[in-house]
């Protein structure tokens, strides 16, 4: 059976990709990695199933790959402190909501709050993207509905927010090139690469199979200024042209490219 591309076009009004060598999220990815992908469609399958955990096999099964790109002109970065109450797990390992519930029955209700605002809580720095949009495609062998993306409640942190905009299915071919334009990253062996052309970051990114690799991410980061004078940063969607040593599989999809080594 030919190979067939899911295609999901995703708004992000906030989204943050944990960076897999950082902890929490002090640092996010400027896009969601192969990993994230096979989690969300994974969701996705269970949820539409029934199947439960079972889908996530289901997925690695099916997936031939799993790649996306930046669709905005823009990507700001926006670094936050994000205060959490740890009711559930703090508070009853230190038995701090026990506190708490004597400081109620005594009608102390200054001292509740300091143990609920104050003791059990934690606050964490982290990176969010803001008003930007992505392009997801995965690459099955077989047959599977691209409406169930539509099912997708987030991707990444789970207080991101994201929308799916639309889905649709599209034919690919796979195919053997040396020379590869592409706007989708990719993860290649060094000594394989002649010559790249064009702007791109190199990142650590978990690949289908959550194995740590360094990409090639067709994206700029660079530095801008408000009006007022204010830094910040933004990542910029490029394209890049990469020629190597040796035919690579690639997938074309709708004009584009994805290599898959």
């Amino acid at each position: 059976m030919a190979p067939v591309a899911l295609i999901a076009k995703i708004s992000a009004p906030a989204i943050s990709i944990k960076h897999p060598e950082t902890f929490q999220i002090a640092a996010a990815l400027p896009l969601p990695q192969p990993s994230s992908l096979i989690g969300a469609l994974a969701y996705c399958l269970g949820a539409y199933t029934g199947i439960g955990l079972t889908a996530l096999d289901r997925v690695k099964s099916l997936v031939l790959a799993a790649r996306a790109r930046l669709l905005s002109e823009i990507e700001v970065i926006t670094p936050i402190i994000l205060r959490r109450f740890r009711i559930l797990d703090k508070g009853f390992e230190k038995k701090g909501f026990l506190k708490a519930l004597e400081k109620l029955r005594s009608c102390d209700f200054e001292g509740f709050r300091n143990i609920i605002e104050g003791e059990l809580t934690d606050a964490l720095y982290r990176e969010y993207l803001s008003q930007t949009m992505f392009k997801c495609v995965w690459i099955v062998e077989g047959e599977l509905d691209s409406r169930i993306a539509y099912l997708l409640q987030r991707l990444g942190d789970t207080e991101s927010l994201v929308t799916v905009e639309e889905t649709w299915s599209a034919e690919c071919s796979l195919e053997y090139a040396d020379h590869v334009e592409t706007e989708y990253p990719f993860t290649v062996p060094r000594e394989k690469i002649e010559d790249m052309r064009g702007e791109y970051t190199i990142i650590r990114m978990c690949d289908e199979k959550r194995g740590r690799k360094m990409f090639y991410v067709p994206c700029r980061k660079s530095i801008r200024r408000t009006k007022s004078g204010v830094k910040y940063f933004v990542y910029q969607p490029t394209r890049m042209v990469a020629k190597f040593k040796e035919g690579l599989r690639v997938y074309r999809i709708e004009n584009e490219t994805i290599i898959v080594g």
